[in-house]
């Protein structure tokens, strides 16, 4: 059994731990149980593994831990959001609306068809802690004017009035 803390910016905790797997293991759930605020976008959260000696002082660095958080998608007017992609609204290309090519990824924009609220998705995010790529990365934005005009319009999914 070993001593070891989880750092995370101003927080922190020691622990123990049976061996360094156990150690990263136990950092990992710290981090994603963590009370985050949900900012409406993904969060991407970077923390030191840290060995300590019996008097709980430093004694060697394991390494970093990252972990990306994803938003909980905020209330709707109706039981849950039912995401589109009106061409009319989100742009892009009439056989693809709001999906725009992101390196190896893609970033799509949808609007909710009850609420009018936006959710944005990039399928190549850049994690800032350590500049890797390929991550998701969620936004959710509020509806604007745009938004809930087409809503009082009633428009479909092409951009055409609903019966």
């Amino acid at each position: 059994m070993g001593r070891y803390r989880v750092q995370e910016a101003n927080y922190g905790d020691n622990f123990d731990a049976v061996d360094d797997d156990a150690a990263i293991a136990y950092a990992e759930e710290w981090l994603r149980t963590g009370d985050y605020w949900d900012q409406g976008k993904t969060i991407f959260l970077e923390a030191e593994v840290i060995q300590l000696n019996e008097d709980d002082c430093y004694l060697e660095t394991l390494g970093p831990v990252y972990m990306e958080l994803q938003p909980k998608p905020p209330a709707c007017k109706a039981e849950e959001h039912e995401w589109l992609s009106p061409y009319s609204l989100v742009g892009g290309l009439r056989e693809n609306p709001g999906v725009w090519g992101s390196g190896g990824g893609v970033l799509s924009k949808e609007v909710c068809r009850h609420c009018g609220m936006y959710q944005l998705t990039d399928t190549w995010a850049t994690n800032p802690c350590d500049g890797t790529q390929g991550h998701t990365s969620i936004e959710y934005l509020g509806p604007d004017d745009e938004s809930l005009a087409w809503l009082e319009l009633g428009l479909t999914q092409e951009g055409k009035h609903e019966a």
